[in-house]
């Protein structure tokens, strides 16, 4: 048995060999910095890149399918990824066995996950085990209030790589992603929450949903003021100018139940539910949030998350979807921002969002029958002094949206 510590580890993506996962059939992209823009027309592939990282996240929730002779009845993805973790490059194999539901979504039956440092010469590979998935899960759950000083596992190995494993798997079920139509439907959002010891009665799905954001929002709220006014500051008339204020209404309503215990002794628990009301303030009127337009909503819930995600990876799809321009250009802008303390990717097919970056950030994605996606990053995707041409248009006249529209990227 082994007991452990747990230090923080910077992990950032360098590179991804994607293997048969849907139209990526032998896909490679390169990441040059840290906000990566995967653009291209529809059908080339991009949300299939995004959804195969996302595996890794769902990993943890693995069902351990052991009947390796039905494993041939599933689908079979390989990925192939170099991390760059504390300044060290290693390469991390991850084998996901899953079935495709009737929803379209992957349901993984098995994983196997293997990791080596590449930088020390002769090192060797490092097996992730299962039991460490759900104890990562655990530590997730409970907000990691656990004192890993204390905690033992199954299987004896090395202190240090029991805490390594650890720093990845947390990482990888730590991505966060973020649908093109995730919040552009306010009608979805509850005018109120129902909270029993500060937390949701009905808890929430997987995925962020309308109302977990308004939840995420509450809890910022009364936890963490200064994000709460940073957050504030940013959509209100000192920032993009969206909303003037939010403000939330708490309700406290006594309850009971009465619960029976062996012997017939009946138990009357006491309970104290909050009625949270929230109030969006526009123009001096108080609104409900399902009563915002989708924009509004979706630029509300998309501009907290960037703050305040705590991921080291976020996967944004289609920023613009339902966003108007003037808007859209500040999103593109704190996503800049934001990339420079953690590592963004999105997609996107407007020009306007390519006006706010540089063509390092660009990554060119088209689909070939034979070998199906095919990503390349701008710069290489021109001669070097095609690049060159390119950075002086840039610099003297143009933007990178003027630039995709007339047909500069003819590789795409």
């Amino acid at each position: 048995m082994t007991t452990i510590q747990q230090d923080k580890t910077m992990i950032k993506i360098k590179k991804i060999d994607i293997s048969n996962y849907r139209s990526c059939i032998k896909t490679r992209v390169e990441i040059e910095t840290d906000l990566t823009t995967l653009i291209g027309v529809n059908g080339v592939g991009k949300s299939n890149i995004l959804n195969s990282i996302q595996l890794l996240k769902r990993i943890n929730r693995n069902r351990y399918f052991h009947q390796r002779s039905l494993f041939e009845t599933l689908s079979h993805t390989r990925l192939d990824i170099l991390l760059d973790i504390d300044s060290k490059v290693y390469n991390l194999k991850a084998d996901i066995y899953y079935d495709t539901n009737e929803a379209n979504l992957e349901e993984i039956y098995s994983a196997e996950l293997k990791i080596k440092n590449t930088t020390t010469p002769n090192s060797k590979w490092i097996e992730i085990d299962a039991d460490l998935y759900e104890f990562v899960d655990y530590m997730h759950r409970t907000q990691g209030k656990v004192d890993l000083n204390k905690v033992q596992f199954k299987k004896e190995k090395p202190i240090e790589e029991i805490r390594f494993a650890i720093e990845v798997i947390s990482y990888l079920t730590n991505i966060s992603y973020y649908s093109a139509t995730q919040f552009s439907d306010p009608t979805k959002c509850p005018i109120s929450l129902e909270l029993e010891d500060s937390r949701l009665v009905r808890p929430f799905r997987k995925s962020k949903t309308h109302e977990q954001f308004i939840y995420d929002l509450y809890r910022t709220y009364k936890t963490e003021p200064k994000s709460f006014n940073k957050y504030i500051n940013t959509v209100n008339q000192n920032g993009i100018g969206l909303i003037d204020n939010i403000t939330f209404f708490d309700h406290k309503i006594p309850s009971s139940s009465l619960k029976v215990r062996a012997g017939g002794q009946v138990e009357k628990i006491e309970r104290v539910k909050n009625i949270v009301v929230p109030s969006i303030i526009i123009d001096g009127l108080n609104l409900s949030p399902n009563q915002l337009s989708e924009g509004t909503f979706k630029t509300l819930a998309l501009v907290f998350y960037i703050l305040n995600d705590e991921s080291d990876l976020l996967l944004i799809e289609e920023p613009e979807v339902c966003v108007h321009h003037g808007l859209l250009s500040s999103i593109i802008e704190l996503i800049r921002t934001q990339s420079k303390y953690k590592q963004i990717f999105i997609s996107t097919h407007s020009d306007y969002v390519l006006d706010k970056l540089s063509p390092e950030n660009i990554v060119l994605v088209k689909r070939n029958r034979e070998t199906g996606t095919v990503a390349t990053t701008l710069p290489k995707s021109l001669s070097k002094n095609d690049f060159k041409a390119l950075k002086e248009y840039l610099k003297e006249s143009g933007n990178l949206g003027e630039y995709w529209k007339e047909g500069g990227f003819e590789y795409e």
